[in-house]
């Protein structure tokens, strides 16, 4: 089944082993199963982890961001409204905050994008501690992705961030920017 042009975002995937790289290992390794305690002692599909997809189907969700709720070209699946409130900075808290309703947006310091995304609200994004992030650029309607496993065998021992602001200007500056 494919929803909003999505093909492979599942919880719980069926293919083969050999297609799924581990997320980690709990009491077993984890192949198509999230590498975290909350979703592994529920089952494994919780909201906070173990939703699966690949490159492809995450550039696809980054463009109904970016288009306002659209699929490029055609089909409506959000709302603008609704778009908005995803994107847009949180204006209740206290104290100085860059995340907007599920995505950070840059960050003050070691930004996971680097340095040469629009600053906020024009992009917005999310990284782990595993070392996977994307990001998106509203003005420049450019999106990245980096999936990795730096959770398998073990915790990664470097802050990823380091290179994933590296890598994302080492990109920004190819493409001209």
């Amino acid at each position: 089944m494919t929803v909003a042009g999505l093909r492979d975002t599942v919880y719980l995937p069926k293919t083969e082993k050999n297609k799924i790289v581990p997320s980690g290992f709990t009491d077993r390794i984890a192949w198509g199963t999230p590498y975290n305690k909350i979703a592994h002692f529920l089952n494994d599909t919780a909201g906070n982890s173990g939703l699966f997809s690949t490159v492809s189907d995450l550039i696809t969700y980054m463009q109904i961001m970016l288009n306002k709720g659209k699929l490029p070209g055609f089909l409506r699946v959000f709302s603008e409204e609704v778009i908005d409130r995803f994107l847009n900075v949180s204006s209740y808290a206290k104290y100085k905050n860059t995340r907007a309703l599920g995505w950070e947006t840059v960050p003050v310091t070691n930004p996971p994008c680097g340095k040469k995304f629009s600053p906020s609200p024009f992009s917005f994004g999310l990284s782990d501690p595993a070392g996977s992030y994307i990001w998106a650029d509203k003005k420049r309607n450019i999106t990245i992705v980096l999936l990795t496993n730096g959770g398998y065998p073990g915790r990664p021992s470097v802050d990823p961030a380091i290179f994933q602001g590296t890598l994302s200007d080492a990109i920004m500056t190819a493409l001209g920017y």
